[in-house]
């Protein structure tokens, strides 16, 4: 896959931010984390309707998180972007292994055993799915936290410093994030609100087609991120 689209999405901030988002969902923790809320929910409210209500609050959840995390990082890190290379620079400098990075765990080539968050969704997970709409807002929230290192990769890597550079307009960007990390759970919420046995599909292809497009992606990411990398050197030799 050829990365250099969604490269372009750059042009238009929110379209960036909503891909990253999406790309994170399929990710290896980011969806197990989404099928674990989904079974939470799925099995604590019988009403097809509330589910829909709680699909839509756990993505607010998550959109909310990201928000809140993305305005501490900009109350700190404002003063740093203030002498931080320009926005071209930052492509290459600091992108293309950030995308190298992102591809290879992508790939499964290298799967660090670190993960910020988990000890939140073991002690809070079930208790939470057992307080309804309200509950699924706190799933959505603590399920944020749960950072493994693809998500921070997307997150602190591909999306924050685009963020900062965006100045003030940057918050709404980690609230599209969210909101395309949990868009997943909201559709099975609404599929099961049509029908169960459509909600269950939509689970068992996104399971069987999940590494095909993790692979296909992570390949793009390091095919796009070593172009980046090879350009930065040959303009240094240019200069």
């Amino acid at each position: 896959m050829d990365l250099s689209a969604i490269a372009s999405l750059r042009d238009v901030p929110i379209l960036y931010a909503f891909a990253i988002g999406l790309i994170t969902a399929i990710g290896p923790c980011p969806l197990s984390a989404n099928v674990a809320a989904i079974a939470y929910m799925s099995s604590k409210l019988a009403d097809p309707r509330n589910t829909v209500m709680a699909g839509a609050m756990y993505t607010i959840g998550r959109a909310l998180t990201y928000t809140v995390i993305g305005l501490l990082i900009f109350l700190f890190g404002s003063a740093v972007m203030d002498s931080a290379p320009s926005l071209q620079d930052y492509d290459k400098i600091i992108l293309a292994p950030v995308l190298v990075l992102a591809g290879v765990v992508m790939l499964g080539l290298w799967k660090p055993n670190v993960s910020v968050g988990d000890g939140l969704k073991a002690k809070y997970g079930l208790k939470l799915s057992e307080k309804g709409i309200l509950g699924a807002f706190g799933l959505g929230a603590i399920f944020a936290l749960a950072f493994c290192p693809y998500t921070a990769v997307m997150f602190f890597g591909l999306l924050m410093p685009f963020a900062l550079a965006a100045d003030a307009t940057g918050m709404s960007f980690m609230a599209l994030f969210g909101v395309g990390t949990g868009l997943p759970v909201l559709a099975f919420a609404v599929l099961l609100g049509v029908s169960a046995s459509f909600a269950k599909a939509y689970i068992s292809k996104i399971v069987k087609f999940e590494p095909y497009l993790r692979k296909t992606l992570g390949a793009g990411f390091i095919k796009y991120g070593l172009y980046l990398l090879a350009e930065f050197v040959l303009a240094a030799i240019n200069t």
